[in-house]
C-alpha cells in the first residue's frame, strides 16, 4: 500500500508559504521608500544619523535602519481662530513655509498697548540641523519671532510704530536670522501686516484726523477766496485800464473829428464867401452889408424860435437912417 501525504501536511505547507510571502511583502514595504519631490527623509542606523535621503527610490535594511519620526507642534492662526496643530511625519518639506502669528499684545516705548499681527516666511536649508538642533522647529521660530517683535516694539513710540513698518520688518528679520541659521533655516521675509491700537486711541486719532481735514478745508476755502479776490481785482483793474484807454482813444478820435469838421466848415464858408463876393461884385451891394443882413435875420429867427411870445416889428432901413440923422443933429 502506497504512503499518502496527509492533507494536513499540504495545508501546513501552503500556510507556511503564505506566511513567508506575507513576511517578504512586509519586509519589502519596510525597506522600499519613495521620497517625493520637494521632500527629504532623515535615515538613521541603530538610532544614529546615517544620511539625508533626497527625492528618489531607496531600499533600506528594515532591521537596523529606519526613517526618523518627527513630531512638530505649532499654532495655526490663518483662520478666524487659533488652533494647535500636531504633525507626525518622517518626511521634511523643504519648500517655503509661512507662520501666521495671532494678535500679539505689545507695549510701545511711551507705554501704549497695541496688538500686532505678523508673518514669517522661512525655508529649511539643512534638514539635519532642523531635526537634531531644535526639538520643535515651527514652534521655536514662532516663539522667537514673538519675543523679537516685542523687543523691537518696546524701543519705538506709538507714532513710530505706524510710520516705521519697513524698519520693524528689517529688524525682525535680522534678529530671527541669527538663531534660525543655527537650526538650518533661511528666513526669507518678515512682515507686520496689521497694527491695532486701543479703541480710545482710535477715537482720538479719528477726531484728530477729522479736525485736520476741517482745518485744511478752511485753509483751502480761504486760499480760494483770496485767489478769487485777487483775480477779481486784477480783472477790475484791467477793465478800468481798458476803459481809460477806450475813453482816451474815443476823445482823441472825437477831437480829431471835431477839428476836421471845423476845418471843413471853415473851408466851406471860405468858398461860400468867395462865391458870394464874386456874385455881388458887379452890384451896388456891399459884401459886409449882405453878411450883416444875413446874420441879423439868423439872430431874429433864433430869437423867435426860443421865445414864441415875442412880437417882431419890421422897420425899413431908410426910416432908421433918417431917424439916426435927426438924432445926430
Amino acid at each position: 500500500m502506497e504512503n499518502k501525504i496527509p492533507v494536513g501536511a499540504y495545508i501546513g505547507f501552503f500556510i507556511f508559504i503564505f506566511l513567508v510571502l506575507v513576511v517578504l511583502c512586509i519586509l519589502f514595504c519596510c525597506s522600499c521608500h519613495v521620497v517625493k519631490h520637494s521632500e527629504v527623509m532623515i535615515l538613521e542606523r541603530w538610532g544614529k544619523y546615517k544620511k539625508t535621503m533626497l527625492p528618489g527610490l531607496y531600499f533600506i535594511n528594515p532591521f537596523c535602519e529606519s526613517p526618523r519620526k518627527i513630531n512638530w507642534r505649532f499654532c495655526d492662526s490663518s483662520g478666524s481662530y487659533q488652533r494647535i496643530v500636531h504633525e507626525k511625519t518622517n518626511r521634511i518639506d523643504i519648500r517655503e513655509h509661512v507662520i501666521v502669528f495671532g494678535k500679539q499684545p505689545v507695549i510701545s516705548r511711551d507705554t501704549v498697548s497695541i496688538e500686532i499681527d505678523a508673518l514669517v516666511y522661512y525655508q529649511i536649508s539643512d534638514p539635519k540641523l532642523a531635526v537634531y538642533s531644535v526639538q520643535n522647529l515651527p514652534d521655536a521660530i514662532e516663539l522667537l519671532a514673538q519675543t523679537s517683535l516685542r523687543n523691537i516694539m518696546a524701543n519705538l513710540t506709538f507714532d513710530e510704530c505706524f510710520s516705521s513698518r519697513e524698519l520693524i520688518n528689517n529688524q525682525l528679520k535680522q534678529q530671527i536670522e541669527r538663531d534660525a541659521n543655527r537650526w538650518g533655516v533661511i528666513i526669507h521675509r518678515c512682515e507686520v501686516y496689521n497694527i491695532l491700537p486701543p479703541q480710545d486711541i482710535v477715537a482720538a486719532m479719528e477726531s484728530q484726523i477729522r479736525e485736520e481735514r476741517e482745518r485744511r478745508a478752511a485753509i483751502l476755502l480761504a486760499d480760494g477766496a483770496r485767489e478769487s479776490e485777487v483775480i477779481r481785482s486784477r480783472g477790475t483793474a484791467a477793465k478800468i485800464v481798458l476803459m481809460s484807454e477806450g475813453f482816451r482813444t474815443a476823445s482823441i478820435q472825437e477831437s480829431k473829428g471835431f477839428s476836421e469838421a471845423k476845418v471843413l466848415l471853415a473851408k466851406a464858408e471860405a468858398r461860400s464867401l468867395t462865391a458870394i463876393r464874386e456874385a455881388i461884385q458887379d452890384s451896388k451891394i456891399k459884401a459886409t452889408d449882405y453878411f450883416l443882413a444875413v446874420h441879423y435875420l439868423q439872430a431874429v429867427t433864433s430869437t423867435l424860435n426860443t421865445n414864441s411870445s415875442a412880437t417882431l416889428f419890421l422897420v425899413p432901413q431908410d426910416i432908421l437912417d433918417k431917424i439916426a440923422t435927426i438924432a445926430d443933429k
